[in-house]
């Protein structure tokens, strides 16, 4: 299932090079901005569900907002995305995150349940990331060091999948900087999913 064409309302992924990728613009704004890249496996998947992925991220800036998502019992319909993302800003800046969200169904309908800062909760080239739901902890990791935990038993069924989000700043600073981020410069390498 992809995003545009299961959710209407959210970007679809793209694959090609060897690279699983995000396909939108980055300028919109209000709930707007929030039209993540999404594919979500199809067929029928067990509660307890574990996703990886082996993260691309080329010329990362702190301009520019560029995540991989690791999406647990998820569901697209039309105009409607819920399950739970685990997210992680592709950056070892101070300005990297990583957080744990639950979609709540309408474009930028969505709660944090966990969000840690700093670079150690970024991504770089490389990095594996893993996210498990088992009954009703949610769990993301960064090569196997688990940096997030949250509680909650909103959603006991769904599929795995991914996304990407990709923001391009809007300030003055970034237009005079020479950063100019693509959705190909961040990624997915090599991904699975399993129940």
């Amino acid at each position: 299932m992809s995003g545009r064409a299961a959710g209407i309302d959210w970007a679809d992924v793209r694959t090609g090079i060897g690279l699983a990728y995000g396909t939108e613009l980055g300028k919109g704004q209000g709930d707007a901005a929030y039209d993540d890249s999404t594919a979500l496996l199809t067929g029928r998947w067990g509660s307890d569900q574990t996703v990886e992925g082996e993260v691309r991220s080329i010329r990362p800036t702190d301009y520019d907002f560029e995540e991989v998502e690791l999406r647990l019992r998820s569901s697209l319909s039309s105009h409607n995305s819920t399950g739970y993302e685990v997210l992680f800003r592709c950056s070892k800046s101070a300005a990297a995150y990583a957080s744990i969200a639950r979609w709540d169904g309408g474009l930028g309908r969505f709660t944090y349940l966990s969000q840690k800062s700093g670079p150690e909760f970024g991504v770089a080239d490389g990095d594996i990331v893993k996210a498990t739901a088992i009954g009703g902890v949610i769990t993301g990791y960064i090569n196997g060091v688990e940096v997030l935990r949250a509680t909650d038993n909103t959603y006991d069924h769904g599929n795995p999948g991914m996304g990407f989000w990709f923001k391009k700043s809007s300030t003055k600073k970034f237009w005079l900087s020479k950063s100019g981020g693509m959705n190909t410069d961040c990624g997915f390498r090599r991904f699975a999913a399993w129940d």
